[in-house]
């Protein structure tokens, strides 16, 4: 396991995230395990099996793998109303799409409903955050074998 470094880096809201880079082979996966994650606190075997999964979807075998792992600093209450905020706009922009959608399609009547459905749905899968949450963002890039291959993943540490 080879790491390439560490960094920060500022993403929206003004959320920082310390990112480590490591490259691995499939020989090396067991030792992912063992890494220590100190931004996550308690919560480091969480972070850890869920490297270990975007690892195993990647099916890099023998290619070297590159991974990115970020982790936030604790949400302030504003960057946590923030993204609150974005989570609203999108629940709003969907239901305005499928009830629009089927307004044009059917008729108002039901068109209404289905916006409202499809407003709750959104709302319930979509996070919520609060201050103090730590955001951790995972990516892992192969290169090679049938072309350059890419997944993510993300993860909320609640406080």
């Amino acid at each position: 396991m080879k790491f390439e470094g560490t960094f920060q880096y500022m993403g929206n809201h003004g959320i920082v995230f310390n990112v480590s880079q490591i490259t691995l082979t499939d020989s090396e996966r067991g030792r992912l395990r063992e890494l220590h994650f100190g931004e996550a606190k308690s919560a480091h075997y969480e972070v850890n099996s869920k490297v270990v999964e975007v690892y195993d979807k990647m099916l890099a075998k023998s290619l070297p793998c590159v991974m990115m792992i970020g982790i936030s600093k604790p949400l302030t209450r504003q960057q946590g109303d923030a993204l609150n905020a974005e989570r609203t706009k999108i629940a709003n922009l969907a239901a305005s799409a499928f009830a629009g959608a089927t307004s044009a399609v059917a008729s108002p009547y039901v068109g209404v409903p289905v916006g409202a459905g499809v407003r709750m749905y959104a709302n319930e899968i979509l996070p919520t955050y609060h201050a103090g949450d730590v955001l951790v963002s995972i990516e892992a890039q192969v290169s090679g074998g049938i072309g350059p291959q890419r997944s993510a993943s993300t993860l909320i540490i609640k406080t």
